[in-house]
């Protein structure tokens, strides 16, 4: 896709809703960027749905659709708190226990909850993705 079309389908995605959706082929799979709210009305995500579907399977099994398509980051293990413990304890200590300080996980979520993530992490998972044209009629100019 072209920056063009990525701008024309940001567009469609920002429609108000139901009609904010943006259609694209990647790779063999027909995938559909929907805008949703999140939490509660005042916070927007970008679900995908892949060959018609969300499964919450994805979220916890490695799959194509998963390392294709749903966003993800890394995330330490150690809280906030037990971070500030871990800097009061003596070096010696600090030394002893590094690995859990470095240790982290994989957090893979339901929404997309920004446009330039979104884009980069298709570009890079998929060779071949193109915008899907809309129907005239089905199409809303505001």
């Amino acid at each position: 896709m072209t920056k063009k079309d990525w701008e024309k389908a940001k567009e469609r995605l920002e429609r108000p809703w139901p009609y904010g959706r943006v259609n694209l082929e990647a790779d063999g799979y027909d995938v559909m960027l929907e805008m949703q709210s999140v939490n509660d009305m005042f916070h927007k995500g970008i679900l995908v749905y892949v060959n018609g579907h969300f499964k919450g399977s994805w979220l916890v099994q490695d799959c194509e659709e998963r390392r294709r398509f749903m966003p993800q980051r890394q995330r330490p293990c150690m809280s906030p708190q037990q971070i500030a413990r871990y800097n009061k304890l003596p070096k010696r200590m600090q030394k002893e226990l590094k690995y859990l300080r470095d240790e982290t996980y994989t957090e893979y979520s339901t929404h997309w909850m920004n446009w330039g993530p979104l884009v980069k992490h298709f570009e890079a998972n998929n060779k071949d993705i193109r915008l899907k044209e809309v129907e005239k009629d089905a199409e809303i100019h505001p």
